[in-house]
């Protein structure tokens, strides 16, 4: 049986950012056209993870694909609520739009249903 989801964390995806300057090799364009396309158009690399509302900050954690026995460490990164400085959601066609803004960086991520997270985090945001 599956425990429920935690209240404080919901599944998310997150937009990892190209790094400055990165250019698709030729290669992807070739063999697979489709993710070229979607690497250009998005500028970036969609990871599935957890996003938690901690105490003090919020926490993403990639989601671990395959089980193995080595210890592999996924993406991982945390703001303290002091560090933000908006949250917004916006509706999409499947999955709504979360942005973070926190020292002029803006974090995007997917999510489904995140309504009554986002409310909390905005909540936990204003009273830090």
């Amino acid at each position: 049986m599956t425990q429920p989801a935690s209240s404080n964390s919901i599944p998310v995806s997150w937009l990892q950012p190209l790094p400055e300057g990165y250019r698709i090799p030729i290669w992807r364009w070739i063999l697979l056209p489709a993710t070229a396309l979607m690497l250009k158009r998005q500028n970036g690399v969609w990871i599935n993870g957890t996003l938690e509302l901690l105490n003090d900050e919020i926490r993403f954690s990639q989601s671990r694909l395959v089980k193995s026995k080595a210890k592999s460490t996924g993406a991982s990164w945390s703001v303290p609520f002091n560090e933000i400085a908006d949250v917004s959601l916006k509706p999409g066609t499947l999955s709504e739009i979360l942005e973070i803004e926190t020292k002029g960086v803006r974090i995007k991520m997917m999510a489904v249903r995140a309504g009554e997270f986002v409310e909390r985090l905005k909540a936990a945001v204003a009273s830090s």
